[in-house]
């Protein structure tokens, strides 16, 4: 099971899973909760395992928020090395 805790205006942090299974639910939890004020920082220091949905989630998540790109925190380093084999890694990394 994965969740978004909003540690405080400027900061949220996901834990659990970022998988095919969960992605779906984050990423309508996520849409609905920053609708007024996203976060500046998505932490992921508490993601237990991702696979290639989980980058894709925060590929989508960055694009949501370009006005005022959100930065990530502790990126697993599974996600790093699907993010390298796909290319994508400046899409992620600050």
């Amino acid at each position: 099971m994965s969740h978004i805790v909003i540690e405080n205006d400027n900061t949220w942090r996901l834990s659990g899973e970022l998988s095919f299974a969960t992605v779906g639910a984050l990423l309508t939890e996520f849409s609905q909760r920053a609708a007024l004020k996203p976060p500046k920082v998505l932490d992921l220091y508490d993601v237990t395992r991702t696979d290639s949905a989980g980058l894709a989630l925060l590929i989508e998540l960055r694009g949501q928020t370009k006005e005022a790109p959100m930065n990530f925190r502790n990126i697993p380093e599974q996600m790093f090395k699907l993010a390298a084999l796909s290319g994508v890694e400046l899409m992620i990394n600050d």
